[in-house]
């Protein structure tokens, strides 16, 4: 890519634009050989298009297809996919034992970039899965940070500076009150922490960084998954504590009614941007879809209070959302070059152009490439300032998560404790006191006999 980092401020261009079910250049020529690409996530389809925009300069006998699959075009993505006819490389894909096979092994390519990695990405699936020599997707981002996100503006108004304020968990619950009390005075606002369903998020990621900010340890998560600490122990469960503070949140009015039966992306996050409340938590995503909508949008964020020890959660960094080649393409004419654009997308040129463009820390070492400049919101007003040692004693800790290292023990097309949405009225039935504490554990201990093999 002789030009490639000289011209790597063309990714961003497409920052502000809107998106489309497929992206692609136009009046290409008919010979060139097509190489469907499915975006990470559809709010980042532009941003990834302007990169492979990069690569169709280099590589004139290639045309790059950007797709788009969401919530609501995935059923059909997944027909396509069962059909024997899947798109050529699967970003933000999760492979598990159930379906791995389903995707090349990575290992036997010629990536030439493993020692690069921050994690042994080569033996990856064999921790979380229990599958040894094999790699069914790369994943060259570290682990996502999710943290509180508020509007600065508003609550600067307001007189509110959890930034300042919130310091461990009774402080946060004395901000929460407070802003409960001016979001009453507010004719324009309908929640004071916004919130709503998704299982991944609710049943795994903030589950967990709450957890570990009211004293559990990431040690003790993996251990209750894998069976040696029971969900029905009331006193040792490292999760009850962190279901207990949803129950708490939405009893006091914090969260929204029944959130559990609120939408993700058309209630909560379209109510989130259109400023019916000022206050979530979330991960990245959220930020870049409030800034498409409003680029002057004055954002800002804290993490979810460390414990005692000073210590952060963070998702660490597996085959989970990687990006995959499919197997059933293998013998496809364009195969070569679908390997050859997939070995590129995860080079340190284009992980140093991806991790600019859409805001994220590498799992790759970018040296040659150049440093990774980061200018979202989310990274330089809350990841930097932690990394940079401006909270006291702060550490993350970036190991495996206890779901994810569970993996390896799942029972075959059962589902999940938590991150299913069958946990949904469950959780529900506990909020609303229709289930006590030890009641909600011994649903939690059945389903988890029923998911897993110990």
């Amino acid at each position: 890519m002789t030009n490639l980092l000289t011209r790597r401020r063309l990714a961003s261009l497409a920052l502000a634009a809107g998106s489309t079910a497929s992206l692609s250049r136009p009046a290409l020529a008919q010979s060139r050989s097509v190489i469907e690409v499915v975006a990470t996530m559809p709010e980042f389809a532009q941003q990834e298009r302007g990169i492979w925009d990069l690569y169709e300069d280099e590589n004139r006998a290639v045309e790059i297809r950007v797709l788009q699959v969401n919530e609501d075009t995935e059923a059909a993505f997944n027909a396509r996919v069962a059909a024997g006819n899947p798109p050529d490389i699967r970003n933000g894909t999760v492979p598990l034992r159930d379906n791995y096979q389903i995707y090349q092994n990575l290992l036997t390519i010629g990536y030439p970039h493993f020692d690069k990695l921050n994690y042994d990405a080569r033996n990856i699936f064999a921790v979380t899965n229990g599958v040894a020599d094999y790699l069914p997707a790369l994943n060259i981002q570290r682990g996502n940070f999710s943290t509180f996100l508020f509007y600065g503006d508003e609550l600067r108004r307001a007189g509110l500076d959890p930034k300042a304020e919130v310091r461990d968990i009774d402080s946060l619950r004395g901000f929460l009150e407070k802003l409960k009390s001016h979001v009453a005075t507010r004719r324009d606002l309908q929640y004071v922490f916004d919130f709503g369903w998704h299982p991944l998020m609710i049943g795994r990621v903030i589950v967990e960084a709450w957890a570990v900010g009211l004293g559990a340890s990431k040690a003790q998560i993996r251990a209750l998954y894998a069976g040696e600490i029971r969900w029905t122990d009331l006193d040792r469960n490292p999760l009850l504590p962190a279901l207990d503070l949803y129950k708490e949140f939405t009893e006091k009015g914090y969260l929204p009614a029944r959130w559990w039966q609120r939408a993700w992306e058309t209630e909560f996050e379209a109510s989130f941007i259109g400023r019916k409340s000022l206050l979530t938590f979330h991960g990245p995503w959220l930020w870049t879809k409030v800034l498409a909508q409003n680029p002057r949008a004055d954002l800002d964020g804290f993490f979810f209070p460390p414990n005692r020890d000073g210590v952060l959660w963070t998702d660490g960094t597996t085959q989970h959302g990687g990006s995959a080649l499919y197997e059933a393409n293998r013998r496809k004419p364009n195969n070569a070059a679908a390997t050859r654009a997939f070995i590129w997308w995860n080079s340190p040129q284009a992980v140093r152009l991806r991790a600019e463009a859409l805001g994220f820390l590498p799992a790759l070492d970018t040296s040659e490439a150049g440093a990774v400049t980061l200018t979202n919101p989310q990274y330089t007003r809350v990841i930097r300032p932690a990394l940079e040692g401006a909270l006291v004693r702060v550490t993350f800790d970036t190991s495996v998560s206890g779901r994810h290292s569970a993996e390896r023990f799942k029972r075959r097309g059962t589902p999940y404790v938590l991150t299913d949405d069958g946990f949904a009225p469950i959780l529900g039935d506990y909020i609303e006191g229709r289930l006590d504490r030890a009641a909600f554990a011994g649903r939690l201990q059945a389903r988890w006999e029923a998911a897993y093999a110990r």
